[in-house]
């Protein structure tokens, strides 16, 4: 008997909990399903955004090829203002930098690929911006500045790469000694069989004889 008793107080004690706690356990439910109904919603949307900025970007790989440099800054302005979420947004601007300085507009590539730098979610677009804006830098004789980006630490697979354009920087500054031990670094973080082995070891054999004097 003393069991039963203890089922039917049970079982009040629930009915009782529930006219208490029932509406904000509804409520707790209708928000946990909301918010996985948000999560996949912006997943879906994310997906949809990447897709239709690849089918954009398609035409601006068009106009890349051909050499169509209004087309490029075109489609180039519309991934980056519709999708600058996407990585294709961070490719357009780099090949709008990339017409840029062929048409000699160095102020204009700068803007592009601070863009990409500040902008991109992938950090090997990012190094592939900072890499070229070095070179933009370099060109219009900002040395310093140029150098400043290059100055990195932890840079993985593009180490050999940051150590190459520090020394050619620094070959353009006359900085000869210090340009030699770039290009060795670079030489060191390469394998044995990489293609650019040959590149920079030329500009190694190339540099100019350092005066005993100025040494």
């Amino acid at each position: 008997m003393s069991l039963e008793q203890t089922e039917e107080e049970q079982v009040e004690a629930l009915k009782t909990w529930l006219r208490k706690n029932g509406s904000a356990m509804i409520i707790g439910l209708a928000l946990g399903l909301a918010a996985i109904g948000g999560y996949r919603f912006w997943v879906d949307y994310q997906a949809g955004q990447s897709q239709k900025a690849s089918m954009v970007y398609s035409n601006l790989q068009n106009y890349l090829i051909s050499g169509d440099s209004a087309g490029v800054f075109a489609v180039g302005r519309q991934l980056v203002e519709l999708f600058p979420g996407t990585p294709y947004a961070a490719l357009a601007a780099l090949g709008m930098a990339r017409m840029s300085v062929e048409s000699n507009s160095f102020d204009a590539a700068e803007v592009h690929l601070r863009w990409v730098i500040k902008n991109a979610n992938e950090d090997g677009l990012k190094h592939i911006a900072r890499l070229r804006l070095a070179r933009v830098l370099a060109t219009e004789k900002k040395y310093d500045e140029a150098l400043a980006l290059v100055k990195q630490s932890k840079l993985g697979s593009y180490t050999s790469l940051y150590s190459e354009i520090r020394g050619d920087i620094l070959l353009a500054k006359k900085q000869l000694e210090q340009a030699r031990s770039a290009y060795q670094q670079a030489l060191n973080t390469l394998a044995k069989d990489d293609r650019r082995r040959a590149l920079i070891e030329m500009k190694i054999n190339n540099l100019p004889a350092i005066d005993s004097a100025q040494s």
